[in-house]
């Protein structure tokens, strides 16, 4: 019985020693990240909502027939709709493109909210500001991946802005109660590794070529992982997608309003990250229309843009 009480208490004071150690370690290493670009973009625009930093970009066509919100989905940005928004403003539609906080040149900040409330406030405060200066349609909102998480919570929260969702890849069906112990991920140490891992392990050509081929089911050209990575290259990369984990809420859906809105729904049959399969239900919705790619990946409004945006263009020419 001594032999067990001692054992443990070595134990015990073992992992106290560890613990302390692996606390201190990240903190000798030091930060080359940048901080982030003053102006990302020519487009490029910021706004603040509840201490936190949205970046967006605008494109304004001649007239003005149809407005559009396009939402990354995870580790995505504006750029990530590249191929996309210039199809929309030659059919006139007026395109806002959002970096979500802790990715894009969003807020990547110790001081940032980064949960879903304020990330869908913010879209509406900056929507309500645009909408001042334009006519009254309504906005199609168009979510990749984890994006569809947040168009969902948004057309059911903000209806009466909401004139469709177009879901790629993705949809509002990531429901996980918060957990108290999500709050452990702040502490400072894990936040410092977040950063160093990222730096040091990550943020390279070959990592991001890699995550990208996966994710479209096919081989990335240099552009592609070029812009996905530059946007990590910024101070607190790291450690703000920790903090958006930490700061994860139960998402708030309304099942009712998100039937009743027309839907369009692309998605890769070819897709690994989230597969069709997951998509079986909605796609029996009302008021839904579907693309079904067979030969894409997660992100076929990159590599198969032009059905993508045919498809797009004459969804909302209908409804509009």
């Amino acid at each position: 019985m001594k032999f067990l009480k001692r054992f443990f208490k070595w134990l015990l004071i073992v992992f106290v020693f560890i613990f302390c150690i692996l606390s201190i370690i990240p903190y000798f290493f030091s930060d080359h990240l940048k901080e982030a670009p003053a102006k990302p973009f020519e487009n490029s625009y910021f706004f603040e909502f509840n201490h936190t930093r949205f970046h967006y970009r605008l494109f304004i066509p001649k007239h003005i027939t149809h407005k559009v919100v396009m939402i990354h989905g995870f580790s995505g940005s504006t750029f990530s709709f590249r191929n996309n928004i210039d199809s929309l403003v030659s059919h006139h539609a007026l395109v806002v493109a959002i970096d979500m906080p802790a990715f894009g040149f969003s807020d990547k900040s110790e001081d940032g909210d980064y949960n879903d409330f304020t990330k869908i406030n913010g879209i509406h405060f900056l929507l309500q500001q645009i909408d001042k200066h334009t006519n009254s349609k309504k906005w199609h909102l168009v979510g990749h991946s984890m994006g569809g998480i947040t168009i969902g919570q948004f057309g059911s929260k903000y209806s009466e802005l909401t004139q469709s969702l177009i879901f790629i890849d993705g949809l509002p069906f990531m429901q996980v109660e918060h957990s108290f112990l999500q709050k452990t991920l702040l502490y400072p140490p894990l936040l410092k590794w977040a950063d160093v891992i990222l730096e040091r392990n990550f943020l390279s050509q070959h990592s991001f070529h890699k995550l990208l081929s996966s994710a479209y089911g096919q081989d990335a050209d240099s552009i592609s992982t070029n812009g996905y990575m530059k946007p990590f290259e910024t101070k607190g990369s790291g450690s703000a997608v920790i903090r958006m984990g930490a700061n994860y809420n139960y998402p708030n859906f309304n099942d009712s309003i998100i039937n009743a809105l027309p839907k369009l729904i692309i998605w890769g049959a070819k897709d690994q990250w989230v597969p069709i399969v997951s998509a079986t239900d909605y796609l029996s919705k009302p008021n839904t229309q579907q693309l079904i790619i067979e030969d894409a990946g997660h992100c076929p409004m990159e590599t198969h843009s032009e059905k993508v945006n045919t498809t797009i263009t004459d969804f909302i020419s209908k409804l509009d």
